[in-house]
């Protein structure tokens, strides 16, 4: 008697409900520990907490869902049957709903652990950073202002501290109109280098250095006299240069390499370096090379160990008298050569917005690239950078459709890796399949020559091997 015939439809009806409830046994335990380590992963948070929606999105918070629940814990295990969820908010009342976000960095009724680290990590009370400014180029006898305004703490600075560290001691610092500010008198030709020290309500302090370079006449010559220089490279990036023609500080299209030193990033580090130099351009010296010394780190050494300022290199005219300076930049451009058009691409909508060094406060709009929308930030003033508009549709008409692809001035594509990754993965696919039907073509190949030493019927069916083993017994076997 076979097994078929024992298990009738009552036997198999008990059969299978007895296999059902085993594996419902085994496996019910193995939930039940998955949803208790679950839980194990979430806190209480603080009580009566509220929520403030809005600027939770904007750092970075998503909502996910609000399924209707009625105890706490069915709200900590709705939150962890979806792996993005990590903050669980229900509301006590009448109606009790479950508020699933992701990423928020506010305590509310159940938090997971890994969030709470991150939370604390995020509102632990870090050291203030200076901010003293950009580094100055004045004439002498000028006063500079410097003041620490950029300065930044995740609390409040208490206290704004300068200190002369090197240059001419007989230089004046004065306290200024604000807490952070300071003015500078009575300088010198030479270098001036001052420290901020910056404490916050914490007692923690930060630090940073600005430099004043006072010029000499000579140096004046370089910095303020010398034609404006664009260099041999191709790029276009926005400077200031003075011209001593006009006497006026104007814009000019810098290439990125090999600049002179009257070459400024901002209008008024031109106009405060310029101010009060001898302005008249005919009594420029025609500039010679220098073979009685050794040349130094502002020098460029040439072919016939004379010197010339490093400025004069690739200008377009020849200042060493074998021509070394001019001669080798057509090579050099090669290498230094930026193979893009900043004018095509608006580079100035990936640069962060700069509040600047003035006290004023404008709203404006900055674009950012990471999320491709504009946001609004206050503006000083002054000084800042190109990434400022007046308003959110100025600032999408001139930004619109840039992305983090052309940060650091990228022209690649966005798309490029992910194709070239999606090509290799293609051809590797079709290379396993191929692969495999050789492997399957090969198998049944086999197959098919086994089946056919068995006849249909069961019968042996005599191949050629076998029929010359018979032939050669029949011949050998005695009579």
């Amino acid at each position: 008697m076979g097994l078929k015939s024992l298990m009738t439809p009552a036997r198999l009806w008990f059969f299978w409900t007895a296999v059902v409830l085993h594996i419902c046994l085994q496996v019910a335990p193995s939930e039940a520990q998955d949803e208790g380590k679950c839980m194990d992963k979430f806190s209480l948070g603080k009580e009566d907490f509220v929520l403030d929606a809005d600027e939770s999105v904007k750092e970075g918070g998503t909502f996910l869902s609000s399924p209707r629940v009625s105890r706490p814990e069915d709200c900590v295990l709705a939150c962890c049957n979806d792996p993005n969820c990590n903050v669980a908010l229900i509301e006590h009342g009448e109606n009790p709903v479950v508020q699933q976000v992701q990423g928020l960095r506010e305590m509310t009724l159940n938090v997971s652990r890994s969030l709470m680290y991150y939370y604390s990590e995020y509102t632990q009370d870090k050291p203030p950073v200076a901010v003293a400014g950009q580094d100055r180029v004045v004439q002498p006898k000028e006063d500079v202002t410097l003041n620490g305004i950029e300065s930044k703490d995740d609390k409040k600075i208490v206290k704004y501290e300068w200190v002369q560290v090197s240059g001419d001691p007989s230089a004046v610092v004065t306290k200024g109109h604000f807490e952070d500010s300071v003015t500078v008198s009575n300088l010198s030709p030479g270098m001036y280098k001052f420290r901020l020290t910056v404490t916050d309500d914490a007692g923690q302090t930060g630090s940073a250095e600005v430099s004043i370079l006072v010029l000499t006449p000579e140096q004046s010559l370089h910095h303020c006299l010398v034609p404006k220089k664009e260099g041999p490279c191709r790029g276009s990036f926005p400077r200031w240069h003075y011209n001593a023609v006009t006497e006026k500080c104007e814009q000019f299209k810098f290439g990125g390499c090999r600049p002179n030193r009257n070459n400024y990033l901002a209008l008024n580090e031109c106009m405060n370096a310029s101010s009060g130099s001898f302005r008249n351009p005919g009594i420029i010296r025609q500039v010679s090379e220098e073979c009685d010394a050794a040349c130094g780190p502002d020098h460029f050494s040439c072919l016939n160990r004379c010197c010339i300022q490093k400025g004069l290199e690739c200008d377009g005219e020849a200042q060493c008298g074998d021509g070394s300076d001019e001669a080798e930049c057509s090579k050099r451009i090669i290498h230094l050569e930026i193979n893009i058009d900043v004018l095509t691409l608006p580079v100035h909508c990936v640069e962060p917005p700069v509040t600047g060094s003035c006290r004023a406060s404008f709203t404006n709009w900055y674009y950012n690239p990471y999320d491709g929308s504009c946001h609004r930030f206050n503006y000083g003033g002054c000084d800042g950078n190109e990434n400022r508009f007046k308003t959110e549709e100025e600032c999408m008409q001139s930004c619109n459709g840039v992305t983090v692809c052309v940060y650091n001035l990228r022209t690649e594509n966005c798309g490029f890796a992910a194709i070239v990754i999606a090509i290799i993965l293609g051809l590797a696919i079709a290379a396993l399949l191929v692969v495999i039907a050789c492997c399957l073509l090969k198998g049944k190949k086999k197959r098919r020559n086994t089946h056919q030493h068995v006849a249909v019927n069961g019968g042996h069916v005599r191949t050629y091997e076998d029929s010359e083993k018979l032939v050669y017994n029949s011949t050998t076997k005695p009579i």
